[in-house]
């Protein structure tokens, strides 16, 4: 895998997840627990999220991915909601 596609794979994700936490809502509201929550998550989850949607997004080409990232710029989307066909992330 090119450097530019590693690269492109990590942006799409850093930013999907980035995602999928502000649809649970747990970035506008700072409190402890709000806190608590996305650590908890992201003890159980992170990993298992990052490897679930890097099997997935190493099978597009360079030019599919530049898509995949400026769909997420460009809306509240996640990749749950963009990859239609790949089975969804299932949380711990």
């Amino acid at each position: 895998m090119t450097q530019i596609k590693s690269d492109l794979i990590c942006e799409i994700i850093r930013k999907s997840q980035t995602r999928f936490l502000n649809k649970k809502g747990w970035t506008a509201e700072r409190s402890e627990a709000c806190e608590q929550s996305v650590l908890e998550w992201v003890k159980n989850n992170a990993c298992s999220y990052r490897n679930h949607y890097k099997q997935q997004l190493e099978a597009y080409s360079t030019g599919e991915l530049s898509e995949v990232l400026k769909c997420l710029n460009e809306s509240d989307k996640d990749l749950n909601d963009i990859l239609n066909e790949a089975p969804e992330f299932i949380e711990k």
